[in-house]
């Protein structure tokens, strides 16, 4: 008797031990498809114009991992940021604009332009073994992890420190903010 008591102990302990720790991992670390993947990347096709889960929960001094795939750029912006005005603005864009570019100042991260070039972050080369090429784009599958820091960073410049708040994301190309591209990541204080 003695022994089946010890060993239920042990299951109850390390199945406790085993919640707790995937339950903090998930308040910590989240990942998120930006996209649903590069077999559904053609024009006008509304179904890889998703973000996955659009309600993300993150703790502050967490990481959300956006999966992205294909031609998308995240950009989240600062709480307090209306998504109705933002709407009308990208509506009111003429249909040949590919990025919105909304509020900068309210943006708290900005991702990597994936077409590359000046202003945001160099285009990656492709491989040419693979591609035939040597293109150069972001429009491929990439990580772009966004940390919600619960202080000022040291690098120069200093990171944001991250408020907790809804923060809305976007996908920045404007096609597909306007089929329904964009979530909200609630940052909740430890």
């Amino acid at each position: 008797m003695k022994r089946w008591t010890l060993s239920m102990m042990c299951v109850v302990i390390l199945l406790g031990i085993g919640l707790t720790a995937s339950e903090c991992d998930a308040q910590l670390s989240v990942s998120v498809a930006f996209g649903r993947g590069l077999n559904t990347a053609q024009a006008g096709n509304k179904v890889n114009h998703v973000i996955l889960p659009d309600n993300i929960t993150v703790h502050l001094d967490g990481v959300v991992h956006f999966l992205v795939a294909g031609f998308h750029q995240p950009i989240l912006y600062k709480p307090g940021t209306d998504l109705q005005e933002l709407q009308d603005f990208a509506s009111a864009l003429a249909t040949t604009v590919t990025f919105i570019n909304f509020a900068p100042d309210e943006q708290f991260y900005r991702g990597i332009n994936p077409a590359g070039g000046p202003g945001n972050t160099q285009a990656t080369p492709a491989n040419p073994i693979v591609t035939g090429s040597d293109t150069r784009s972001n429009a491929q599958n990439r990580v772009e992890s966004v940390s919600f820091p619960d202080s000022v960073g040291t690098g120069t410049p200093p990171s944001a420190k991250a408020e907790p708040g809804v923060y809305l994301v976007i996908c920045n190309v404007r096609a597909h903010f306007l089929d329904g591209m964009f979530a909200f990541v609630e940052v909740e204080a430890n």
